[in-house]
């Protein structure tokens, strides 16, 4: 692998991890807000 393949392999889990935390703080803030409604 040529440090351009392995550049590029960092880039796209990189952009996979942002996804992934965004979609779990969006679902927190979710669960939290429909708790506090709740109440």
């Amino acid at each position: 692998m040529s440090a351009h393949e392995v550049i590029s392999l960092m880039l796209q889990f990189g952009l996979f991890l942002v996804a992934a935390l965004s979609l779990v703080v969006t679902i927190m803030k979710h669960m939290s807000d429909s708790q506090n409604k709740k109440k």
